[in-house]
């Protein structure tokens, strides 16, 4: 009987994780799809019409995907100090800004290209994020520092 009801628990709460992300039947919201790793690839708003509740594999009626795909890449992270971001559009007169953990600017400079390099060597170790903001556009991304 206790191995049972410890059977049951357990499936209860595999099932919870499995849905966590479902928006019900009939309603809309914001839905982050995860990629193999772990990453979050993208935000979507997802209306789910009952035909699959997955937004994965379901028909989108409008997304935010923006904020994630412009940036191919942010390496090292975590850093020691230089790091590098590569953007898939060529950026031009953005404007990047290098913030610490409580949202006060570290650095700040102006940019163009498909690929910035930006340093931390001067910095204590920690949690910090760059925006780059161009024509109204945001992009924000955690870096570390080790």
């Amino acid at each position: 009987m206790r191995t049972q009801i410890i059977l049951l628990c357990l499936l209860f709460s595999s099932g919870l994780s499995a849905f966590a992300q479902q928006i019900p039947v009939g309603s809309c919201g914001i839905v982050n799809v995860y990629d193999a790793a772990g990453n979050r690839t993208k935000r979507t708003y997802f209306c789910n019409n009952g035909v699959d509740p997955y937004p994965q594999r379901a028909i989108v009626q409008a997304t935010e995907t923006a904020e994630f795909q412009e940036v191919d890449a942010l390496f090292p992270n975590p850093t020691t100090g230089r790091f590098f971001i590569t953007f898939s559009k060529s950026l031009e007169n953005a404007v990047v800004a290098i913030l610490d953990a409580n949202g006060r600017v570290v650095s700040q400079t102006r940019t163009a290209g498909n690929r910035i390099e930006l340093d931390l060597s001067a910095r204590p170790a920690g949690i910090y994020y760059v925006r780059i903001i161009e024509n109204g556009r945001h992009i924000v991304k955690k870096v570390i520092k080790q």
